[in-house]
């Protein structure tokens, strides 16, 4: 058992995790343990062949040492795994493989691997030499005369010596560099000793203090047997620290407070990690998380300093119980996983044989793959001799659902092209129609083209806009113009206008002198009892509608109740009068499908925004601009129906 030092935490590396996972190793390197946990980075005289845990002096001052007890059984069905690799190897390939092995990998982490090898060589050098002895006895030869030293012995040898050269000297350097380490922690312990009862600043004092703490942190590793004595002592000296800023009660508050937040988010990571499935990528982020509470973190309360170590330590005794369970049982783990892989690629290859269309909702498509996806990359290893077939089918899916997926768009992007093309020219069949004066025949067409126009969709969002504007443009000078030739007033009109403009005058007079008005509703009947007026001087119903709006907000009515009752006015107005009921109809109609179409494309838009996009200013804006186009329909169609109402009489 070795108790966990500064030196025990390696970070944790997720390059690649999820390739790591699935991915078989090449065939022509050795299988290692799964964790790729390399003790070999300590000197060969302090290194014990047991593996370690992180550990953590607590916040009061305490050492808990955790042992992982590392399975015998597993250890030795790895050495088995590489000594039956080895053993299938021919010893010019054993030469070729340790000669590669030096040039492509760090000699620190070669150790697991060339005492296996070296080991095959020598006992195949050996049965070399036996049956040569043989055969030199055989044909007459004195056994002690013989000899028999081959090149292949001599390039092995070479190699070997060139291992042992190159590990020596890496050990000396790092033996080298702790050294160095250990001087630089030891004189930053004297400069946190010349911080207790110094007379400045308390606030400048404690900067100094976080300042230290910071080299701390960054000063590198010591020498293993070193390590927990400075670890005592530098946390010892910390401890003075903070009675000597008792002083400062509020400061020290403040440092312990935030000390207990980031551990307790240390504890939640921790405890997440511990319902992780991948045990291997679980204990490496664990490391982490006990380096950081080690060495970027100061005490806590006492109150909360045994409570927050105990959550911490139960998080972490579930993933030492979780690895040493692998550790033992992980022949079955790797066929369970690769049970779940398999299934998971099933499920994949279901959603991939489904159709895409322009009408397939492809957000939702690629949120369901991108789920099995991580489904199937956070499941652990599989048996090597499985992982290169299973990595390859899952590739497989990959390169499958992006060429559909990018079908699907080159699709959408063709059916675009043809809208647009459709657009462009009902716009030119209703410029050519606008000048027509055959209103009788010319309107029908104008009006079924706008009814083809509802056809035309998708587009994309740019061409949409600018193809609406100019088709809305077009359609509405024709009907401006149908409108002005329909404006010839007759004389009984002219009289009306006479008539109403008298009574507006009235109502403007006594609004803007703040007489007393006449009853509103009485002012409006006699308004719609005057009849219509000029086509061309329509505007004077807009003016009236106006007034009365003021009028009846004068007298305190709600917002809804004046819209409603200018509504209702206006088709007073209108009763008996069946063009007028129909034109409103058509102006209705025409203002609901305006809307209707604007809502489809703004929900047509929506799409085109990946996952987790919620937060995105312009999904927010496009989702408010969707309520308040409904709210206008909803507006709209009452008054739609309220206008049927009076249409049937």
């Amino acid at each position: 058992m070795l108790e966990h030092t500064d030196n025990d935490s390696p970070e944790a590396n997720d390059e690649d995790v999820s390739r790591q996972t699935s991915k078989q190793a090449p065939e022509n390197e050795i299988a290692t343990s799964e964790s790729n946990e390399d003790t070999s980075h300590l000197d060969e005289k302090t290194i014990a062949s047991t593996e370690q845990n992180s550990m953590e002096l607590g916040d009061s001052e305490k050492t808990t040492t955790v042992e992982i007890a590392v399975n015998d059984a597993g250890k030795e069905l790895q050495e088995s795994n590489v000594l039956r690799k080895f053993e299938a190897m021919e010893a010019k390939e054993l030469l070729d493989f340790f000669a590669e092995k030096l040039k492509t990998e760090s000699v620190q982490h070669l150790k697991s691997t060339i005492e296996p090898l070296v080991k095959v060589f020598n006992q195949k050098l050996a049965e070399d030499t036996r049956k040569q002895k043989e055969i030199f006895i055989a044909e007459g030869g004195n056994p002690d005369a013989f000899y028999f030293n081959p090149p292949i012995k001599k390039e092995f040898n070479e190699l070997f010596r060139r291992y042992k050269s190159d590990r020596g000297t890496y050990y000396r350097s790092v033996e080298e560099k702790q050294q160095k380490n250990l001087s630089y922690r030891l004189e930053l312990i004297e400069e946190l000793k010349g911080l207790i009862n110094v007379e400045q600043n308390i606030n400048t004092t404690y900067n100094q203090f976080k300042d230290l703490q910071n080299r701390w942190k960054e000063s590198g590793q010591v020498p293993r047997a070193e390590a927990n004595n400075i670890w005592k002592t530098y946390h010892h000296h910390v401890g003075h620290f903070y009675d000597f800023l008792h002083l400062n009660r509020e400061l020290r508050e403040l440092d312990f407070k935030f000390n207990l937040e980031e551990k307790l988010k240390i504890c939640e990571q921790a405890e997440v990690l511990a319902g992780m499935e991948d045990i291997s990528k679980a204990f490496r982020h664990l490391q982490t998380l006990h380096k950081k509470w080690k060495d970027e973190l100061g005490p806590v309360a006492k109150d909360h300093s045994e409570e927050v170590w105990e959550r911490f330590s139960a998080a972490t005794k579930i993933i030492h119980d979780k690895r040493r369970y692998f550790l033992k049982n992980q022949e079955e783990i790797f066929e369970e996983n690769l049970t779940k892989k398999q299934a998971i690629i099933t499920q994949i290859l279901e959603l991939l044989a489904t159709e895409i269309s322009t009408k397939t909702n492809i957000n939702q498509f690629t949120k369901t793959y991108e789920g099995l996806r991580e489904s199937f990359l956070s499941v652990g290893k599989v048996p090597a001799k499985k992982r290169d077939d299973i990595w390859d089918e899952f590739k497989k899916t990959t390169k499958v659902f992006r060429k559909k997926r990018s079908q699907y768009y080159k699709q959408l992007k063709r059916v675009f092209a043809e809208n647009v093309s459709k657009r462009k020219a009902l716009i030119e069949q209703v410029e050519a129609l606008k000048t027509e004066t055959n209103y009788k025949e010319t309107t029908p067409k104008i009006i079924a083209l706008q009814k083809e126009w509802k056809t035309t969709f998708p587009v994309s969002r740019n061409d949409d806009g600018e193809l609406w504007k100019t088709f809305r443009i077009a359609c509405n000078e024709y009907f401006e113009m149908l409108d002005s030739t329909r404006n010839k007033a007759s004389k009984k009109e002219q009289e009306n206008l006479a008539l109403k403009t008298e009574l507006l005058n009235a109502l403007k007079k006594a609004l803007e002198t703040n007489d007393e008005i006449l009853e509103i509703d009485t002012v409006l009947s006699n308004w719609n009892s005057i009849g219509r007026v000029p086509k061309n001087k329509i505007k004077i119903e807009h003016e009236f509608s106006r007034l009365t709006e003021k009028a009846y907000k004068s007298a305190g009515l709600s917002k809804a109740e004046i819209t409603q009752k200018s509504y209702q006015n206006k088709l007073d107005g209108m009763r008996g009068n069946d063009e007028n009921i129909q034109k409103e109809l058509h102006s209705l109609k025409r203002r609901i499908d305006e809307i209707k179409q604007e809502i489809i494309q703004l929900e047509t838009n929506l799409q085109f925004f990946g996952k987790n996009q919620e937060k995105n200013p312009i999904v927010i804006k496009v989702r408010n601009d969707i309520a308040k186009q409904q709210e206008r329909l909803d507006e709209l169609t009452e008054k739609k129906k309220l206008l049927k109402q009076l249409q049937r009489g």
